[in-house]
């Protein structure tokens, strides 16, 4: 550890060995046992060293050795995701992502929590945060997945589905929402859960961009349609909501105001499968 006095390398390694490459100014107030303009002039002085990198204020990442003598490095933002605000989820737009319903890679890590942030997005290490607040009731529905030894806590499939379709604006739209349910019925996702959670959102117009968008794609949904008509009330709804309702269709079977067309719904799917067969072809 060049440049590194003993009191810097023990600080450091301590942190590293418990496992705390991304840390808070009171952890290392706690373990200097010195006063807080001390504990930032200690902090400040890795950061010039290139040993540290403020991710926010108050929070840490300790560059390691794989970085190199550039000292270039960046942690899975997910991870720094998780550092950032707490209760936490990944969600939308990033778990469609993760989970593969598209191929879109969105430039802003979305994060859903109940804590409303001073910032609703702030960036760390190059990369853009958008926190979304959900109240309690609708923050539920998670797994966790693993990046070394590091657990990040994200949305369930069926979850992350349902939020794209209760909150579409934050996953790219309704085009990317009806991916995410063309591809996560494709692979399997278990509907029940999906109607229990698109229940428990207390949201009728979820079930109606459901039963809608199935029918569009055709999918094998069984008698799951019939369970959502019940349910989806008898006022009506935007389709996606981002956008106009300037020439939108009356549609009364699911009581929606269709604002894009079936064309543009399907679009990508076509594209996709274009896609599909040249590579099969290559």
């Amino acid at each position: 550890m060049k440049n590194l006095n003993q009191r810097e390398a023990s600080i450091l390694s301590t942190l590293s060995g418990s496992d705390r490459k991304i840390f808070s100014f009171d952890d290392v107030f706690d373990l200097l046992k010195t006063s807080r303009n001390g504990t930032a002039k200690f902090l400040s002085v890795l950061v010039s060293k290139g040993w540290l990198r403020s991710i926010e204020k108050g929070k840490y990442l300790i560059i390691p050795l794989e970085a190199g003598p550039e000292r270039k490095w960046s942690e899975e933002a997910f991870v720094v995701a998780s550092h950032l605000v707490d209760p936490y989820a990944i969600s939308y737009w990033s778990a469609l992502n993760y989970w593969g319903f598209t191929e879109q890679i969105p430039q802003t890590v979305f994060v859903s929590s109940t804590k409303r942030r001073f910032k609703p997005e702030t960036e760390a290490l190059g990369v853009s945060f958008k926190f979304v607040v959900l109240p309690e009731k609708k923050f539920f529905g998670f797994t966790n997945i693993w990046f070394g030894s590091k657990k990040v806590q994200i949305t369930d499939k069926e979850k992350t589905i349902v939020d794209c379709l209760d909150r579409s604006e934050y996953c790219g739209g309704i085009i990317e929402a009806a991916k995410g349910l063309v591809n996560g019925i494709e692979v399997g996702i278990n509907l029940e859960t999906l109607t229990a959670y698109a229940e428990r959102l207390n949201n009728s117009t979820v079930l109606k961009r459901l039963g809608y968008l199935s029918e569009v794609f055709d999918l094998p949904i069984q008698d799951f349609s019939d369970k959502w008509r019940e349910r989806i009330g008898s006022g009506y709804s935007l389709l996606d909501p981002g956008r106009g309702v300037a020439q939108s269709k009356y549609y009364s079977k699911w009581n929606l105001r269709l604002n894009v067309s079936v064309d543009e719904l399907t679009n990508w799917r076509e594209h996709s499968s274009e896609i599909k067969k040249l590579v099969y072809i290559g």
